[in-house]
């Protein structure tokens, strides 16, 4: 497991705001991240091609950024939020839209994974914090598969 949190979003042109498309200089720094990260991941890989591999964390960028895709692109550890029906792919609320930022990755070589976000956060006013939780069960395969 590679637990992560990845630079804020602070500093960020806000989404509706006066200059479109906004300015995202943050997003310079997760891309950074996720280049050091992912090439762990590959030497990781190349040791071992079936490393039982969990990625996860708040990453703070959205699954069509080019964070997720250097992590998640070429052959990369799979995100299990794209598992979900599309309507329930959030774990967080910002300004009225339902986004992810926290993010489980896994590689093919796990066995079957159960995977959900636990939506007790995201849609109410009363908050433990601002993002949900998410479980995965997973199915570690013995050697040979």
């Amino acid at each position: 497991m590679i637990t992560n949190h990845f630079a804020s979003k602070g500093g960020d042109q806000p989404l509706h705001g006066r200059f479109q498309p906004p300015s995202r200089v943050s997003e310079i720094q997760r891309t950074q991240q996720a280049t050091v990260l992912r090439g762990f991941i590959d030497q990781l890989v190349g040791i071992d091609r079936q490393a039982a591999l969990v990625v996860l964390g708040d990453l703070n960028d959205f699954p069509f950024s080019p964070t997720l895709d250097i992590l998640t692109g070429r052959g990369g550890p799979q995100a299990l939020i794209d598992t979900l029906r599309p309507g329930e792919r959030y774990s967080f609320v910002f300004d009225g839209n339902s986004q992810t930022l926290d993010h489980i990755l896994v590689n093919p070589t796990l066995g079957p994974v159960d995977y959900d976000v636990v939506h007790i956060n995201a849609e109410f006013a009363d908050q433990a914090s601002d993002h949900d939780p998410q479980v995965a069960r997973l199915t570690l395969r013995g050697p040979g598969g």
